[in-house]
């Protein structure tokens, strides 16, 4: 795929930015694994993906209980290539963050961990 990158869901990202700065937390951006990344703490909490959706890094303890909450449709064990990434890194659709409660219950997750 060469230099080739998909776009980041801008709208997406400010939204969580603005949910990360309504609660007072400081944060840095990078992009990495296709994603933009907000990191909270020196550590990847979430990551806003190509084409919509969120890299959510959440604590492994957690994890089972929010797939089974949030469904295959709308959550999976995220993976990098065709290796699973462990089950404290979910990939959750775009549909599941569509609103602001979506949004609020995944961000609420990151900042557990």
């Amino acid at each position: 795929m060469g230099g080739w990158t998909m776009a980041v869901d801008e709208h997406l990202a400010n939204r969580v930015r603005s949910a990360l700065s309504d609660r007072g937390i400081e944060w840095e951006e990078k992009r990495m694994f296709g994603s933009l990344i907000f990191m909270v703490g020196g550590s990847i909490a979430l990551g806003v993906r190509g084409g919509g959706g969120l890299l959510v890094r959440c604590d492994p303890d957690e994890s089972a209980s929010l797939l089974r909450e949030a469904g295959p449709m709308y959550a999976e064990v995220a993976t990098m290539g065709a290796k699973d990434m462990g089950p404290s890194w979910l990939d959750v659709s775009p549909d599941a963050v569509d609103d602001d409660e979506g949004l609020e219950c995944w961000v609420a997750a990151a900042l557990r961990r």
